[in-house]
């Protein structure tokens, strides 16, 4: 009698049973954890932008600023979509070509992202710093969002003397302010 290898359809359809579950339970962690990977990857990437404006505002001697740019060629106050860091001649937080030399632009990378003023305002505040490294009009706040439907979100606040500072807060559907 020859011995037959393998899985009958009952032990099949338990193996797949038990992976299902299996697989049911780690799905929430792994999105959590991703979340958290985007979370922390959109600050950096913020932050690294702040300390370098800072860096070249102290190393040009000029003012430096940085502001929400969808384009990469116009401050218009949407740092969802990007923001330039620039020379400022005029220290006005406004990138003009003929006068102020672009540094470097930035953007989030893939998924949602939300950047507000601390009071939700979706025109977020340029900041400026000085030759000095402090920062021009005093202290400034930012809200980041990574879904519009978040109950909590980072905020940045930056303060005179231009160093900042990153804490959670929460937040109602950041996306809808």
């Amino acid at each position: 009698m020859l011995q037959q290898a393998g899985l009958t359809t009952v032990e099949l359809m338990i193996t797949l049973a038990v992976f299902a579950i299996m697989a049911s339970l780690v799905g929430p962690p792994v999105q959590t954890l991703m979340m958290n990977y985007r979370e922390r990857t959109g600050v950096n990437q913020v932050a690294s932008y702040l300390r370098l404006a800072r860096s070249e505002a102290i190393t040009r001697s000029v003012p430096v600023s940085m502001c929400g740019s969808s384009d990469g060629e116009v401050c218009d106050g949407n740092m969802s979509e990007g923001w330039i860091v620039f020379e400022d001649a005029h220290g006005d937080c406004n990138f003009d070509a003929t006068s102020d030399s672009l540094i470097r632009e930035g953007t989030f990378g893939i998924g949602q992202h939300f950047v507000t003023n601390a009071d939700g305002s979706i025109d977020v505040e340029p900041l400026t710093y000085g030759a000095d490294g402090a920062r021009r009009r005093g202290e400034l706040s930012w809200r980041l969002c990574f879904s519009d439907t978040a109950m909590e979100a980072r905020q940045i606040d930056i303060n005179a003397a231009g160093y900042y500072q990153v804490s959670r807060v929460s937040v109602v559907g950041c996306g809808s302010e």
